[in-house]
């Protein structure tokens, strides 16, 4: 689920009964992804089918082959063109929500149809700009696409369960943050609901930074360091902020530990925006330095296709864990724990690679 629709308000508006329902137009990739966001929404099994599956799979087939076309055309300087690509997601992170909010009033069928259209507007330039250096494979077919033997490769096999634990780690707060704000009781609704949005906003700088320094100083040194702060954020700030505002939700009047709450929150969201970023960036490149550039699709796709199959079990588990008692500052630790494991998988790689000469730029 890309970033964009993380934060919004969760309440599903039904559509009246005078509303009409229109179908757009399309390729098929942008029909998959657009097509969610016009038809009307009446049943939760609908919701699930139309944004979780056809945008889920739509999603997929634009951001997938665009994301290793990218690597067809840099080598050297691949970290900082996929960081400036990837910052798109997290600009929508910060339109999207807020277009939302502003739309609502007009009612949930015309504000998701209008966000359709932005969609169908945007993936039309994509499709028409998108290149590929390289030609497909002469004997590749569809059967052969899926390479299980991959695994077998030991670096490879690491850094698939390091992504598969940055996703589990990037999409708690994505998923919660906005609202662990609403009920700590030191936010108003308004500002809770923007939080996400302050959020993916820092998310540019650090996908567009991330990828700058990872060209200089290597990807797997830039992601270790990246993914370190990334679990020290989140129990260093978010946790014992969470701690605080669970201790405080039957005294809300406590102005001082609001503040303190307040303040932990806001500077998590911005610092964590920021390392974060780099998950989102970094990732594609650290998969691509195991493989020559005409193999990048295959490796990426097979990483991805566990990847992908993780982080839909990520939210509902970080879910159940803070539950109906809201307790999340183990939705915190969780966050926490899941960057600390991804940590452990990269330098592994990396150690593996080059040892450990701390010095060495991978």
């Amino acid at each position: 689920m890309s970033e964009k629709t993380r934060g919004e308000p969760a309440e599903v508006l039904r559509l009246s009964d005078e509303e009409e329902i229109s179908y757009p137009e399309g390729g098929v990739e942008a029909w998959l992804v657009v097509l969610g966001s016009f038809c009307g929404i009446l049943e939760y099994y609908q919701f699930l089918i139309v944004f979780g599956i056809l945008g889920g799979v739509g999603t997929s087939l634009v951001v997938t082959p665009a994301t290793t076309a990218i690597g067809h055309f840099f080598m050297t300087t691949r970290g900082y063109a996929t960081g400036v690509a990837c910052t798109g997601g997290s600009v929508g992170g910060v339109i999207f929500p807020l277009m939302l909010e502003a739309l609502l009033p007009r009612g949930w069928a015309w504000a998701t149809r209008i966000q359709g259209f932005v969609f169908l507007v945007l993936l039309t330039i994509a499709n028409l700009l998108i290149r590929v250096r390289l030609k497909p494979t002469v004997n590749a077919t569809l059967i052969s696409l899926p390479n299980p033997r991959l695994f077998k490769q030991t670096d490879f096999l690491m850094v698939t369960v390091a992504a598969f634990f940055l996703e589990w780690g990037l999409f708690v707060p994505v998923t919660y943050l906005t609202s662990y704000c609403v009920d700590s009781g030191a936010f108003s609704s308004s500002i809770a609901y923007q939080i996400i949005a302050i959020y993916n906003g820092t998310s540019t700088i650090g996908r567009w930074v991330s990828g700058w320094l990872a060209d200089k100083l290597g990807v797997y040194n830039v992601m270790i360091i990246m993914v370190f702060f990334c679990s020290s954020l989140s129990l260093g700030l978010w946790l014992p902020a969470a701690i605080f505002s669970h201790k405080n939700a039957s005294n809300t009047q406590d102005l001082d530990r609001a503040g303190l709450v307040y303040g932990l929150t806001i500077t998590y969201a911005v610092l964590m925006g920021i390392a974060s970023g780099s998950n989102i960036s970094l990732a594609p490149v650290c998969v691509s330095k195991l493989c020559n550039t005409r193999q990048y699709g295959e490796y990426y796709g097979m990483c991805y296709a566990v990847v992908g199959m993780g982080t839909l079990v990520s939210v509902p588990i970080a879910g159940a864990i803070i539950g109906s008692n809201r307790l999340y500052w183990a939705g915190a630790l969780f966050c926490g724990s899941c960057y600390a494991l991804a940590l452990i998988s990269l330098i592994t790689v990396r150690v593996a690679k080059v040892g450990c000469r701390l010095m060495i730029k991978y």
